[in-house]
């Protein structure tokens, strides 16, 4: 008689491409979840300081206008204080009605209007950039350039 061969159980071996998935995917959250905590409501922001709340509306501030104008192709250049005022092309006579209008009282955050035309060469503006920072005034602008 013969014996029956036993049959062999077929070994059991779990699914190895899953687990490592997941370990991998635990592995990355554990290392990263600390560092998700930390900024977690947490927002960077640059808000103002606080201050005594807001300026109440009023009129606008009185401003001065320097109206510079390209004369001869940008070789020299004309210059209108206010809108009345010429001084030709001396930069030391704008400094000059500057100083005046400080000495005269105005004060030095009147804001200052800069207007050049388009075809007015950058030197020109810088010049009476210049020239407002001599007569210490604080609160310099700049239009944008018209044709």
């Amino acid at each position: 008689m013969q014996h029956a061969k036993r049959a062999e159980r077929p070994k059991m071996q779990p699914p190895m491409t899953p687990m490592i998935d997941c370990t991998f995917n635990l592995l990355v959250f554990f290392i990263l979840a600390p560092s998700l905590a930390l900024s977690e409501g947490f927002l960077t922001t640059n808000l103002p300081r606080s201050g005594p709340g807001p300026v109440p509306p009023g009129p606008p501030p009185e401003m001065i206008k320097i109206g510079l104008f390209d004369e001869a192709g940008g070789r020299d250049v004309s210059i209108v204080l206010g809108d009345t005022q010429a001084l030709g092309s001396s930069f030391a006579s704008l400094r000059a009605a500057l100083q005046d209008m400080r000495a005269r009282g105005v004060a030095a955050d009147t804001p200052i209007l800069i207007s050049p035309t388009m075809a007015t060469r950058h030197k020109w503006v810088v010049s009476a950039f210049d020239a407002a920072v001599a007569a210490r005034f604080a609160d310099i602008r700049f239009a944008v350039p018209y044709q």
